[in-house]
């Protein structure tokens, strides 16, 4: 993670960073690109650019709608985990020039802060256009809310500049300073699997995290208040030994399933869906956004049209998948997962996914599980031998009934030998 003060050392960090990345090829040139990034800004500051510029015949600005609706739910619910606004929808797949930026969140506590997924970035000459974008953002927000502006969190798949400008980019070369562990404005854990990334989750929410009431106190006496940590970026190294945790709360053959059916609707994976996927009381599924969502005007099968650009062109920077959509606004149970990106680094192909909310104890193994076989079977349909794993939750808790459940996991009560003499151990 790159903890910067300001833009300034942010993008000068980001474009170093860059520069001892890897190669890739475009129809626009080969260019060089790091590894997926979260940048936070603590004290973010306008460049003073305009950046308006035109997503598949709208604007930015125009895509950014529903801001009166985010501001009026935050106002009546500070503690609101549900302020997530998309700006990529599926029919993008179809346009030379999809948004780059696709989802913006909001989070208050202590100060409003502002979050947002960035598919692919060209820092070099664009990191302070989409910067400035996003302080707008937060500034409207801020003065429709009366809440004092805090933080900008970019979560960048695919951080990049063109080799043709690597002379002008050794300029801004300088030490990387990454920041790992726990942060007030973000933490980054780095683990070598699946089930050692949820226990250093539940280590790192349970020791660190701060409370804070929920929308759920009304429905569910035990989750009126939760432990949460801000931004957890999660980056796993091999998670092509996807075992379960031996205290995970759920059962390989349930992951598999929720895999399958809810994520990914394996049924039909090397082909397109064109036809209703969901079964009978289903809102929604992850499945039935990313593939056949009814509520589309324009219906994209969105993995498919991934995994076909990923044969074409591994390199490709716009193998994006979108789960949210502008109506979750107004839900009281919108997507938590808001989408998902596939990029090219070395020989690896690489899967990070977006959540705007994650329930650490009773859902993110199985999340993990789930979406980093959905990697492994996108990168054996596209011709990768190797893959990795990261997941993104912009506000990761522990509810209050599972703190116990939690604290046992962590630290479990082991036996004293006189228990065991005694036959109590």
């Amino acid at each position: 993670m790159i903890l910067t003060e300001n833009p300034e050392d942010a993008k000068e960090m980001l474009v170093s960073k860059v520069v001892e990345g890897k190669t890739c090829r475009s129809r626009f040139g080969d260019y060089r690109l790091a590894k997926p990034t979260m940048v936070v800004v603590e004290n973010p500051d306008s460049f003073g650019l305009e950046f308006d510029y035109d997503v598949c015949g709208e604007s930015y600005r125009k895509r950014l709608k529903c801001m009166e609706n985010a501001a009026e739910k935050l106002v009546k619910s500070p503690h609101t985990r549900r302020v997530s606004i998309p700006l990529w929808y599926p029919k993008d797949h179809l346009c030379r020039n999809p948004p780059a930026i696709t989802e913006i969140s909001f989070i208050f506590y202590d100060r409003l802060h502002l979050t947002a997924f960035v598919r692919s970035m060209e820092c070099l000459s664009y990191f302070e256009h989409n910067f400035d974008f996003l302080v707008e953002a937060l500034e409207n927000l801020s003065r429709k809310t009366g809440m004092e502006e805090g933080s900008i969190g970019m979560l960048i798949t695919i951080p990049h500049f063109y080799e043709r400008d690597l002379d002008r980019a050794s300029s801004y070369v300088r030490k990387v300073e990454e920041f790992y562990g726990y942060h007030d404005l973000g933490t980054h854990l780095v683990e070598d699997y699946i089930s050692s990334a949820w226990h250093s989750a539940l280590e790192t929410i349970y020791n660190n995290g701060k409370n804070k009431k929920t929308e759920w106190g009304e429905i569910f006496e035990g989750q009126q208040e939760s432990l949460f940590v801000h931004r957890l970026f999660i980056e796993v190294k091999n998670p092509e030994d996807n075992r379960l945790h031996d205290k995970a709360p759920f059962t390989e053959k349930y992951g598999i399933e929720y895999a399958h059916d809810y994520i990914m609707y394996a049924a039909k994976l090397d082909g397109e869906v064109n036809q209703r996927i969901l079964k009978e009381g289903e809102e929604y599924t992850y499945a039935e956004r990313a593939r056949y969502c009814e509520r589309d005007d324009l219906k994209v099968d969105q993995l498919f049209k991934v995994i076909e650009k990923l044969k074409e062109n591994p390199c490709r920077r716009d193998c994006y998948v979108g789960i949210s959509r502008p109506w979750d606004l107004l839900s009281d149970e919108p997507p938590c997962l808001r989408g998902y990106q596939f990029s090219k680094y070395g020989n690896e192909l690489i899967g990070t996914f977006y959540m705007r909310s994650n329930d650490a104890y009773g859902a993110l193994h199985a999340n993990m599980y789930a979406f980093a076989l959905l990697t492994k079977y996108v990168a054996e349909l596209t011709g990768f031998k190797s893959y990795r794993y990261n997941h993104f939750a912009l506000d990761a808790h522990i509810y209050s009934e599972f703190i116990d459940a939690v604290r046992e996991i962590l630290y479990p009560e082991s036996p004293s030998y006189m228990d065991k003499v005694s036959g109590k151990g």
